[in-house]
C-alpha cells in the first residue's frame, strides 16, 4: 500500500516554477496529463485485480471460474430498449425473466418465440479490457501540443537563457534577434501562427478527448456529468435501493451498467457423450463502480480543459492587439516598435517582463540602429534620383 501511495503522490506532485508557457498551457500539458496518469493507474490496478462474478446455479454443470473468465472475454450486455424504461427492473437494462428478449409494439416484454414479438437489441460492454490504456494515451494526446509549442518557440527560450546572464550583451541580442538575416521575418510570421495553432490545439485536444471518450462509451458519456449531478440530488433510498423498481437509474449505472447478462456456449465431447449448450448468466462487473467515479471527474476535466483552454486562445488574440496598438513605453519606445515585426514587438515585450533595465538598453540600442538605417536608405534613395 505504501508504494502505490508513494507512486499516487509521485504523479500528484507539481512544482511550481517558472516555465516557457502560460498557465492556460500548464494546466492541460502538467496537471491534465498527471491526471490521466493517476487514472490509468487506479483502473490499471482495478484491471489486474478485480474480476467478473456470475449466478451459477448447481444445476447448471458448469465451472464458476471458467464463467467468470469467459464472461471477462465474451464482455457482458444490457438490452438498449430497456435502458429508458425505469420502474419496471431491479437491475438496469436487465429484465426480471432473463428469457424475455423481445418487446411487443406496446412495450410489454415477450420471448422471441413468441407471435410478434420484436428481438431487443443488445448493448454490450467491454471497456474494462482496454480502458486503463486508451487514459494513458490521453496523456501523451496532451503533452503533444507542448512538443510543438518547444518547436516553434526556440527562439523566445533561447532568448530567456541570453537575458538570464549576469552581464547582458545588447550588441549580440540585437545581432540574434533581430537581425533579418539570421532571423528572417517569414520565419517570425510562421512562429505567429504556430503559437495560435497550439493555443487553439489545446482545445481541440479536450473536445476530441471529451467526443472519442462519449463514442467509445456507447455515447452516453457526454450528458454524464449532468446526470450525476441530477442524480445526486436524490434521496439516499431513491439513489441506492437497486431492489427496488425504480422511477430513475444512477447516472453510473446509465453510463456503464454493475449488472449484465453473459451468454457462453459449453462445448465438449468425449467417448460416452457431446455436450453443447448455451448458458445465459446474470454477472456483476464491480470494478465499474471505480470506473463510474473516474469518469465523472474526467467529465468535469474535459469541460475545465475545454473552456480553460478557451480562454487561453482568447488571451492570445488579445495579447496580439495589446502589442500592435498600446504597449509603448514612451514615445522613444513608440518610434523602434513601429519599424519592428510583429514578432520583434513580442521579444522586446517578453524581454520587458523578465528584465526592465535590458529593455531600456535594448530599445535604445534599435532605435540607432533602425534610425541609422532607415536614414542610410534614403540617402540612397535621393542619391539613385539624382
Amino acid at each position: 500500500m505504501s508504494i502505490i501511495t508513494g507512486n499516487l503522490k509521485s504523479l500528484l506532485t507539481i512544482k511550481f516554477k517558472p516555465r516557457h508557457d502560460t498557465f492556460t498551457d500548464q494546466f492541460n500539458r502538467i496537471f491534465m496529463v498527471k491526471m490521466a496518469m493517476v487514472a490509468s493507474f487506479l483502473l490499471g490496478l482495478n484491471w489486474f485485480k478485480d474480476t467478473i462474478t456470475c449466478i451459477v446455479p448447481a444445476s447448471a454443470g458448469i465451472d464458476k471460474g471458467y464463467v467468470a473468465q469467459g464472461c471477462w472475454i465474451q464482455g457482458f450486455y444490457i438490452y438498449k430498449e430497456l435502458k429508458r424504461v425505469p420502474g419496471l427492473l431491479g437491475y438496469y437494462g436487465v429484465p426480471k425473466d432473463i428469457y424475455q428478449d423481445g418487446m411487443f409494439e406496446d412495450g410489454t416484454l415477450c420471448k422471441t418465440s413468441k407471435k410478434n414479438c420484436i428481438p431487443m437489441t443488445k448493448t454490450f460492454y467491454l471497456q474494462y479490457q482496454w480502458f486503463p490504456f486508451y487514459i494513458a494515451s490521453l496523456g501523451l494526446l496532451y503533452y503533444f501540443p507542448y512538443i510543438v509549442f518547444r518547436f516553434v518557440n526556440t527562439d523566445l527560450i533561447s532568448l530567456r537563457t541570453s537575458i538570464k546572464a549576469i552581464n547582458v550583451n545588447i550588441d549580440d541580442l540585437v545581432k540574434n534577434y533581430f537581425n533579418y538575416q539570421i532571423n528572417p521575418p517569414n520565419r517570425m510570421r510562421m512562429r505567429l501562427f504556430g503559437n495560435l495553432g497550439v493555443k487553439l490545439s489545446y482545445l481541440i485536444v479536450n473536445v476530441v478527448a471529451f467526443t472519442v471518450t462519449d463514442g467509445l462509451i456507447n455515447n452516453d458519456f457526454g450528458s454524464y456529468g449532468f446526470k450525476w449531478l441530477g442524480w445526486s440530488k436524490g434521496t439516499n433510498q431513491e439513489s441506492y435501493d437497486y431492489t427496488a423498481s425504480r422511477g430513475s437509474y444512477k447516472a453510473g449505472e446509465v453510463l456503464l451498467p454493475n449488472f449484465g447478462f453473459c451468454d457462453l456456449l459449453e462445448i465438449s465431447q468425449d467417448i460416452k457423450q457431446t455436450t453443447f449448450n448455451n448458458h445465459r448468466f446474470v454477472c456483476e462487473i464491480s470494478q465499474n463502480i471505480l470506473y463510474q467515479y473516474v469518469l465523472v471527474i474526467l467529465w468535469f476535466l474535459y469541460i475545465i480543459g475545454m473552456i480553460i483552454s478557451s480562454i487561453g486562445f482568447i488571451w492570445k488574440l488579445v495579447n496580439h492587439f495589446i502589442v500592435v496598438g498600446f504597449l509603448y513605453q514612451g514615445s522613444e519606445a513608440k518610434k523602434v516598435y513601429e519599424m519592428l515585426t510583429f514578432r520583434e514587438r513580442e521579444y522586446l515585450e517578453f524581454v520587458r517582463k523578465k528584465n526592465m533595465t535590458v529593455y531600456g538598453e535594448l530599445i535604445r540600442k534599435l532605435k540607432d540602429d533602425r534610425l541609422r538605417d532607415v536614414a542610410s536608405l534614403k540617402l540612397l534613395e535621393d542619391s539613385t534620383v539624382f
